[in-house]
This record gives C-alpha cells, structure tokens and sequence, in this order.
C-alpha cells in the first residue's frame, strides 16, 4: 500500500481546486476558507485511516479523498447551522417548528376525526403509503423536514440545491402535493 507521505505528495495540490469546486456546488454555503479546512482535515483522516488499516489495496484515491471531504464538509455546515441558529433566536428554524408541528396536527387530525378505529388505522396506512409513492425530492424533503427535523439548509446540501428559497418553495408544492393524494385516496376507498 502507498504510504500517507507519497499520497499527499500526489494528490494534495493535484486535487484542491477540483475540490473546492466540487463542495462549492454542492455546498454552496460553505465559505471558501472552510472547504479549504476541510480539505486539510480529509487528509488527516485519510492519513488515520491508512494507520488503522481502513483503506484497502486498490484504493480509487480521488473518489475516497473526495467522499471523505464531502461527509465533512456536510457535517461542517451541519455544526456551522446550529451555531448559527443558536445565535439567533429568532431564526427561521422557529418558524420551521412551528410548520412541522402545524403539519403533524393537520395530518393528526386526519386521523382524530374518524370515530371507526379500523377506518383510522386504515387511514394511517393511506397516509403511509403515499408518502411512499411521492416522487424525489419531495419524498426526501417532506421526511426529512417534518420527521427527521433537519432544517432547511441541511436539505439543501443533501438535494443538492442552490438556495434555501428553492428548497422551501419545493416543500411547500410538495406538501400541497401529498395532501390531495391523500384526499384522493381517502376518498376512493370511502374513508372520508
């Protein structure tokens, strides 16, 4: 196996710029002096990595550089988000709550208002399913923002979009979306 020294030797300038420009697409939010960070960080790991055995013969070595700077990058802005919305009490992140939890009684409320257990068992079930059935991202971003409760800046990095506005604006016809299936469905199975 290549030793740590001869890699960086390789690979350390021959990759920066591709990595900076690849991060920068697909965390935009990122500032550049954290990917270059991040970038260090990778080779750190790569280096622990390679002492604890990790990496096998044969490594295709940009992809795993890259695989391993993007996870940190990711969890960067992560770390980075909550920084932030600690900071700032009154961020967007309250209103995300508030939304999630709006959301989770209006479907609750779905289920509440149907007095037969076995038709709100079954409505449970419809609404399960659905869910399944929506096409991606809206299928990403609705659990991940009303069940997983990642915020909107960790929905954007992991969908890859460019803006905060995009991905709420996309939830939104998502959500507008999955509640006429489940209307559609209630309907047509007389449990409405």
């Amino acid at each position: 196996m290549e030793d740590y020294n001869q890699i960086v030797s390789d690979w350390y300038m021959k990759l920066m710029n591709l990595f900076i420009n690849y991060i920068r697409k697909r965390l935009p939010v990122l500032r550049i002096e954290d990917i270059e960070d991040v970038y260090s960080e990778t080779f750190i790991a790569v280096r622990q990595n390679m002492l604890a055995g990790k990496v096998a013969a044969g490594t295709n070595w940009k992809a795993y550089i890259f695989q391993i700077g993007y996870n940190m990058a990711v969890n960067r802005m992560k770390k980075e988000s909550k920084m932030v919305q600690a900071a700032d009490s009154s961020s967007d992140d309250d209103i995300d709550a508030d939304e999630r939890f709006q959301t989770k009684l209006s479907l609750q409320e779905l289920v509440d208002d149907c007095d037969d257990k076995e038709a709100a068992e079954q409505r449970i079930e419809v609404l399960k399913r659905e869910m399944g059935y929506l096409p991606e991202p809206c299928e990403t971003i609705l659990k991940d923002f009303y069940y997983g409760g990642f915020s909107m800046a960790e929905i954007m990095a992991e969908i890859h979009y460019n803006s905060v506005d995009s991905v709420k604006s996309m939830k939104n016809r998502c959500m507008n979306r999955f509640k006429e299936r489940v209307r559609v469905a209630f309907k047509m199975l007389n449990l409405i």
